[in-house]
């Protein structure tokens, strides 16, 4: 199947439903409405390259969503608006190649899985306001550097996982050595060697006095890049190239949203 079945639409007191290892392509705004005793929605193993904006609006009580090992390459702003019971995120082995405020609503979220992607910026202010968060993976994305404020008001946080990154080593991570300080057994997978005054190497912990050449104070925080976006739109599968995938400009992203439901109407 290429959509979300409509005769889910029929079934009011559902409370878990698996769609794992099919071809679904897209979920429309109205894909999952009537689902709103939905807990755990699986769409694991599809093809999912397309989610448009207030496609999870009615789930209120959801609290597992697996979008793990699809297409999806953007994530908007408003994509998981009214999932305010949610506790875990799959979205691992996906094409998301940077993060900006989407998960910043998800006031109940406790495990957010983000590995193996092809991430490379996230932004400062990526998990504000997520007070729950006790579970973050980041494993083999593109990550060279970490923004200042990025774990700053996560009380809950306890396990951060970031091997397999191409981590830089030098001024603006050293913060993020401050802030492990006292959390040691909570970040697995980034040894940081900091350069000393006489080039020699302070592995993983620099001494008062090293990294002398940081011209910028570590302590200047990084511009926040949440911005506001549109329909999530990936880029189509390998075996889609008929499709054509229309990105909407920032100034125009009210226009195309309204758009995407008459393409979309059939769902």
């Amino acid at each position: 199947m290429r959509y979300v079945p409509q005769a889910f639409r029929n079934l009011s007191s559902l409370t878990r439903l698996s769609l794992e290892g099919n071809h679904i392509e897209a979920i429309g705004r109205d894909s999952l409405k009537d689902l709103e005793t939905l807990y755990d929605l699986n769409l694991r193993k599809n093809r999912i390259w397309i989610i448009q904006n207030g496609a999870f609006t009615k789930l209120l009580r959801l609290g597992m969503l697996n979008l793990g090992h699809n297409f999806i390459a953007d994530l908007p702003n408003q994509l998981f608006d009214g999932l305010i019971q949610l506790k875990t995120m799959h979205l691992e082995a996906n094409r998301i190649t940077a993060v900006d405020c989407t998960f910043r609503h998800l006031l109940n979220l406790r495990n957010l899985y983000l590995n193996n992607n092809q991430i490379s910026s996230i932004s400062d202010s990526a998990f504000l306001y997520l007070n729950k968060l006790h579970f973050l993976h980041l494993s083999k994305n593109n990550l060279s550097s970490l923004p200042i404020r990025l774990f700053a008001e996560l009380p809950k946080l306890k396990y951060v996982f970031l091997s397999h990154n191409p981590w830089k080593c030098d001024c603006k991570m050293l913060w993020f050595w401050r802030w492990t300080a006292t959390r040691r057994g909570s970040i697995k997978g980034l040894h940081c060697a900091f350069l000393g005054p006489r080039n020699t190497t302070a592995l993983d912990v620099p001494r008062a006095g090293d990294l002398t050449d940081c011209t910028v104070p570590p302590e200047l925080a990084s511009e926040d890049k949440c911005r506001v976006a549109g329909t999530s739109v990936a880029p189509g599968p390998p075996t889609l190239t008929s499709k054509v995938i229309v990105l909407a400009l920032v100034c125009h992203a009210w226009y195309f949203a309204r758009g995407w439901d008459t393409s979309m109407a059939t769902f």
